[in-house]
């Protein structure tokens, strides 16, 4: 900018053929900087302000950038931490002919807390362990195979995909497929491994998840306590049951400013007539708050105070497993809280261990500080009791927890999908196709659809044994010969296409003839020798002729 004022300035005042005296000199200079000064002032740009238009601050091996087929976009910066592992941050999305808005100053996983039954052992495995360092896994080419493995440090443990088989939105008509960016990395922390994980949606969503699977870890020889479950096939074992309680700190940037975000909460109230209301809050201070289910109680960020800016909507749909342990860890009693940013507040819960002069766990942050004008912080918990079954024995099964942030005013409306034409889907060629008794089948039939509608799969006609499931994979085991007239068709809510084709099942004596070269060569010769044989066992019959 200062290249270009300059350049300007000359053209305006200076005097081709004239070298000016010290006073118009010093004149000139003047111009120049109140003119630099001019052009900051009437720009309007606070510093968050310029943050936001450029997009996140880091160097390019730490910047992640997916652009959808739609326009949309994500923009973010990512490290891996010690302790967190995977934080994200400068989180900007970009709506289909949209400009960037900046969502998040960073996101991340504060605390996993596994708490067992039986009250002898709690474990804050993100403070006592860690997620990432030595806790992080290496991925392979198979643990990531439709992606990209990032390195961490010296290794690759960080797996970016892309998907292309979400459903976005849903009218009462009409339902479109959604594109999304997943991160995810696996940790390994005593017997469990735990799955982070981050899916970020071209239609604006945000859904952080954690997966955790591995084995059992603690159990008990005394199988009269009410803490756990006997398996089968080891009855002088009790393996105690636990939750896993996952706390994420959220520092929400959607406005002008990092300081302009309000917090709305809202329930729906049963009357004694049988109806709800509806019941707002904006907060004003810092607020520690429980799911509730019986008021579908939910809360919504905003942008500013004006209820059609933009904001992102949490709103829990799993509470069955809450722990509640106040007496021992009153933060346990709730599970959204907001707070005022502060970088001493890192973790929810043994905050302390890594901070000595600041507090210990979420709960004490929330002090009824004003949160007007101030950079708020949301924390999030979404718990998982695990009751052990036998399926968890050795290896268990993954367990996912997750929630989703819903984009509210994020885009423009959803409501030019009301009254247009629609495009009936295409379905990629279909050819006749020849399989042998017993084989095993396992492909997709793929469809296209111009309204990006999502489409469902049906069949009628396929071999005995073969299925065609809703998503278009064709699966099973060819076990009955013959020749079989297959339809497909496939539906997008509106309209149906169709397409057939001939699917000849051999039977299993054909198998070496399909095959060709020296196995067809020998069924031939086989064959042969099979009449030679019946032609000298009918010879005598033949002579007494």
């Amino acid at each position: 900018m200062m290249n270009m004022i300059s350049q300007s300035a000359r053209h305006r005042l200076f005097i081709p053929h004239k070298q000016p005296t010290a006073a118009v000199s010093i004149q000139l200079q003047r111009l120049f900087f109140i003119s630099i000064l001019f052009v900051a002032l009437t720009m309007g740009y606070s510093e968050n302000t310029l943050a936001q238009a450029s997009g996140p601050s880091c160097e390019a091996d730490s910047r992640i950038t997916e652009v959808f087929d739609n326009g949309a976009s994500w923009d973010m910066c990512w490290e891996s931490r010690i302790r967190e592992n995977l934080v994200l941050s400068d989180i900007y999305y970009t709506a289909p002919g949209g400009n960037p808005l900046r969502v998040l100053s960073s996101a991340r996983l504060s605390q996993l807390h596994v708490a067992y039954d039986d009250s002898d052992v709690t474990y804050n495995d993100v403070t006592q362990f860690g997620l990432g360092g030595g806790y992080l896994l290496t991925l392979s080419e198979q643990d990531c195979p439709q992606g990209e493995l990032l390195d961490v440090q010296t290794r690759p443990a960080l797996c970016r995909w892309r998907t292309e088989a979400d459903t976005g939105y849903h009218t009462a008509s009409r339902s479109n497929r959604t594109d999304s960016l997943n991160l995810f990395s696996v940790s390994q922390v005593g017997a469990y491994a735990y799955i982070t994980s981050w899916t970020f949606y071209a239609d604006g969503a945000i859904e952080p998840g954690i997966g955790a699977t591995g084995a059992l870890q603690r159990s008990s020889e005394n199988t009269e306590l009410p803490f756990g479950r006997q398996l089968q096939g080891d009855p002088d074992t009790l393996w105690l049951s636990h939750t896993h309680n996952y706390y994420w700190r959220l520092d929400f940037d959607l406005g002008e400013s990092a300081t302009d975000d309000r917090v709305v909460e809202t329930r729906y109230v049963l009357t004694e007539e049988g109806t709800r209301e509806q019941h707002s809050e904006t907060f004003l201070t810092e607020q520690a708050r429980r799911i509730e289910p019986e008021t579908q109680r939910s809360w919504q960020i905003n942008a500013t105070d004006d209820e059609n800016s933009s904001g992102y909507l949490i709103e829990p749909v799993r509470s069955g497993h809450r722990l509640e342990r106040k007496d021992i860890e009153p933060y346990t009693d709730f599970d959204f809280f907001v707070t005022v940013a502060n970088d001493c507040e890192r973790f929810a819960s043994q905050n302390a261990r890594f901070n000595p002069d600041c507090l210990n766990h979420v709960l004490q942050y929330v002090d009824d500080q004003p949160i007007d004008n101030e950079d708020i912080v949301v924390w999030y918990r979404v718990g998982f009791h695990h009751v052990p079954r036998n399926e968890d024995q050795r290896n268990m099964h993954t367990h996912w927890d997750e929630f989703i942030m819903k984009p509210i005013n994020v885009l423009a409306g959803t409501n030019e999908i009301f009254g247009t034409s629609n495009s009936a889907p295409v379905i990629s060629a279909l050819e006749d196709r020849q399989n042998v008794s017993g084989a095993t089948i396992h492909e997709n039939l793929t469809a296209t659809d111009e309204d990006n509608d999502v489409l469902s799969f049906t069949a009628t006609g396929l071999p005995p044994g073969v299925a065609l499931d809703s998503q278009g994979h064709l699966h099973g085991t060819t076990d009955t010969a013959g020749s079989f007239p297959v339809e497909i068709e496939v539906w997008d809510d509106h309209s149906t296409t169709r397409a057939a084709f001939v699917w000849t099942v051999a039977g299993s004596d054909a198998a070496t003839t399909s095959s060709g070269g020296r196995s067809g060569a020998l069924s031939v010769l086989g064959a042969l020798f099979l009449l030679l044989v019946t032609a000298l066992r009918m010879l005598p019959a033949w002579r007494r002729i």
